[in-house]
């Protein structure tokens, strides 16, 4: 063999592990890749079994049959429901007589449960106060408890029973009635009567629907977020607290002021902003849902899974006649905790609405009390139309080392541009809100709004951008809030302006780079009147306001409880309107959406609670064909792709927080936090989330939600008024549904025929 065929056998040989080392590797990375991608399928298929989305219904579901009991006597009927009564305990049972199905509110005689007394007693009775005795310590007493003196009146509708708590010393009245599909519950607060023991809290026949262990098919609806469920079917942990939550939120008026330490939170509650719960005793066989008409300012919603105390799911509503606060004492701070002198003055008053069939779920609750809120003038039918929400932030206040300055973001006359590249790519249907107008920039320098920031623009441009947006008929509205004061800002008095809690505080809140307190309402409206003129002379024809519509506490500078504030804040938004065209609301509470035009930040998820099952739409539900409302902003979403079907499911706009200037400017302000928010860096996404919205919701414009069908966590249908569907399809994989092809990450929009 001739020395150079040697020499290439030998290279040969040394080159062959190598290949053979690069081959396998080679060979192994498709392997990596699937890998990945199975496991990145699975994260995705846990996410979508998670709380924050909804489980198809289990179509054999168990329902456990119920009678009428002896001891209970019939006092009313009408062509839907039969009442009775139980005269010792003023416990009822409701008959639905379009199923015959018995809904009872306490226990029943003949069978055993695993309660103390004590528990037995409350949920056997109508009513189970705490009270207060001379050492400022409660206690709890039921109907039952002490043998209680009850007597009952029948009336043409329902009956009037008056009660008398033995051990409390304190009397009430309690009237039940039948309405239709419903019932009304009402206790007068001018009827209760106490001696020396004071009542401190009240639940109202806590037990209905209640359902013991896990064995019924069925949930409890709560309004946590956008609405959320507490399945049957899962015991807890013995060790969870259940969910108690104050409707509007805590109440600021009586609550501690929190240390540095307790106000760090990593993910805040939702607040409830609706009065409303419920519960189904066989999905889509038979449901309620109650609507607190009367004293829900003063109310928690209570909601206990089994296996928390005891055996049975229940949820409630509690009343708060007397709140605890805390007195300080010295400068430092030490005190004591002490229970209002006064009563809360309110009466109770629910609505508890029976639902059966295909209604007796959370999509015929939500329906259910869209009705009621449209009866009472509390939701009126506006222009449900599919647009884009655009805020743009103009000036950012910035600290520096001799002076303050404002840092530029987008100035005003940049708006047009804006909209004109829009409008030249197909997207016409806009909403423009322009943040950080006034002198000093966006934050610090409420209440006072005028004049403008000259950074920004001079009052010629302002003028014409006006002209330019009214001409187009597109709505510039302009953030404001008339609740917020920042510290060291000017235009209020720090002493007589500000509202105060029970024990003299000032109610405050801080910032992550601004401390500020809450106005007084009255001070509010007196602000809101002032900007009348300044809002007319200079164009400002459409407002979006923060905080006033979402806040609510009680104010003792002008010694005002919740139901009063409302009715200033509700006076404010009127004397708005008298001059603006048009008002777009964060997060308005119910008795406010009347007045919204647009609801901003929508939620879209729930607060993610351990004992929550799943999320559900149920405040869109509400809402859809009445009121448009908009996503969070979509330049601040983790999974852009599932929120944007999020979106179509849910049935909300899009939003988009942007500036003209990169978002590093606002290094060291208190905008720092806004990352990604460039104008040229969204243009296209705002335009392929327009086009998207367009092509699906668009062809729901103004119609309302009708059905929502889970066919998997991942698969949802939802029905419109219209006849119209929306399937939408979570899956990495196109789907058939009974014929019909959804592609991967997407949608369909289907005909399902007349609806009506």
């Amino acid at each position: 063999m001739s020395k150079k065929w040697k020499w290439i056998i030998l290279i040969l040989v040394l080159l062959f592990p190598v290949q053979a080392i690069a081959n396998t590797l080679s060979d192994s990375d498709p392997d990596t890749d699937v890998k990945e991608e199975e496991e990145k399928r699975a994260d995705e298929m846990l996410r979508y079994q998670s709380n924050q989305f909804t489980k198809p219904e289990n179509e054999e579901g168990a329902v456990e049959e119920t009678t009428l009991s002896d001891g209970y006597e019939q006092v009313a009927e009408n062509d839907h429901l039969a009442l009775y009564v139980e005269e010792e305990s003023l416990a009822l049972q409701i008959e639905n007589k379009q199923t015959g199905y018995i809904w009872n509110s306490g226990l029943t005689k003949d069978k055993e449960y695993n309660l103390n007394e004590t528990w037995s007693n409350m949920a056997h009775s109508a009513v189970t106060i705490d009270y207060i005795d001379g050492e400022d310590k409660t206690s709890s007493e039921s109907i039952l408890s002490n043998e209680s003196q009850v007597s009952v009146t029948e009336q043409e509708d329902g009956f009037s029973a008056s009660i008398a708590f033995e051990e409390a010393g304190i009397a009430m009245q309690l009237d039940v009635r039948l309405d239709d599909d419903s019932i009304e519950v009402h206790v007068p607060q001018s009827e209760i009567e106490e001696e020396d023991k004071k009542l401190a809290t009240m639940r109202v026949y806590p037990f209905l629907g209640a359902t013991e262990g896990t064995d019924m098919d069925g949930y409890t609806f709560i309004p946590d977020g956008s609405g959320a469920l507490m399945r049957f079917d899962e015991k807890q942990p013995s060790s969870m607290a259940p969910y108690q939550s104050a409707i509007y939120g805590e109440d600021e008026g009586f609550k501690r002021s929190a240390s540095s330490e307790e106000e760090v939170r990593v993910n805040a509650a939702q607040k409830i902003t609706m009065p409303v719960y419920g519960m189904t005793n066989g999905v889509d066989q038979n449901g309620y849902v109650t609507m607190i008409d009367e004293g829900q300012t003063f109310a928690d919603i209570i909601a206990y899974p089994s296996g928390i105390a005891t055996d049975f799911h229940w949820v409630t509503a509690q009343y708060n006649y007397r709140y605890q606060y805390y007195q300080p004492t010295s400068q430092d701070m030490s005190g004591y905790n002490v229970y209002q002198d006064e009563m809360n003055a309110f009466d109770v008053k629910e609505r508890i609405t029976f639902l059966h069939e295909e209604d007796a779920n959370y999509v015929g609750m939500a329906k259910a009390y869209q009705h009621y809120l449209l009866d009472r003038g509390m939701l009126s039918t506006g222009e449900d139309q599919v647009d884009v929400r655009l805020e743009f932030l103009g000036g950012e206040a910035k600290s520096g080392l001799l002076r303050d300055s404002v840092q530029t973001m987008t100035e005003v006359t940049d708006l047009p541009d804006y909209v004109d590249r829009l409008n030249q790519q197909g997207v016409d249907d806009l909403h423009v809100i322009y943040r950080g107008w006034t002198e000093g920039g966006y934050t610090g320098t409420l209440p006072e709004k005028f004049p403008f920031e000259n950074k920004l623009g001079s009052a010629g441009d302002f003028e014409q951008v006006n002209d330019f947006f009214e001409e187009k008929e597109i709505p510039l509205s302009y953030y404001t809030d008339y609740t917020k004061a920042f510290e060291g800002a000017s235009g209020y008095s720090g002493q007589k302006d500000v509202a105060r809690k029970i024990n003299a505080e000032t109610i405050t809140s801080e910032g992550e780079a601004e401390n500020f307190y809450s106005l007084s309402p009255s001070k509010s409206l007196e602000m809101a009147e002032e900007d009348l003129n300044e809002y007319e002379e200079r164009g400002m024809s459409h407002l979006a306001v923060d905080s006033s519509a979402n806040m609510l506490f009680s104010d003792f500078t002008s010694d005002s409880l919740r139901p009063q504030v409302i009715q200033i804040y509700q006076e404010l938004f009127e004397t708005l309107e008298t001059s603006v065209d048009s008002l777009s609301l964060y997060q308005p509470n119910d008795y406010m959406i009347a007045h919204a035009d647009r609801y901003l930040d929508i939620p879209l998820y729930s607060s993610n609670y351990s004992f929550v099952t799943d999320t559900v739409p149920f405040l869109q539900i509400v809402l859809k064909g009445h009121v448009p409302y908009y996503a969070s902003f979509s330049n601040f979403h983790n999974s852009p792709e599932d929120e944007l079907l999020r979106m179509i499911e849910y049935g909300a706009n899009p939003s988009f927080y942007l500036t003209t200037a990169a978002s590093h400017q606002l290094m060291h302000t208190a905008s720092e936090d806004l990352y990604t928010s460039q104008f040229d860096n969204w243009e296209s996404e705002i335009i392929e989330q327009y086009e998207t919205l367009k092509e699906s919701l668009g062809k729901m414009e103004g119609e309302t939600i009708t059905y929502r069908t889970v066919h998997d966590s991942d698969l949802v249908e939802v029905g419109y008024s219209n006849g119209k569907a929306i399937l939408v399809n979570y899956k990495n994989k196109e789907v058939n549904r009974e014929g019909t092809e959804v592609e991967a990450k997407g949608y369909k929009v289907i005909d399902r025929g007349n609806q009506s």
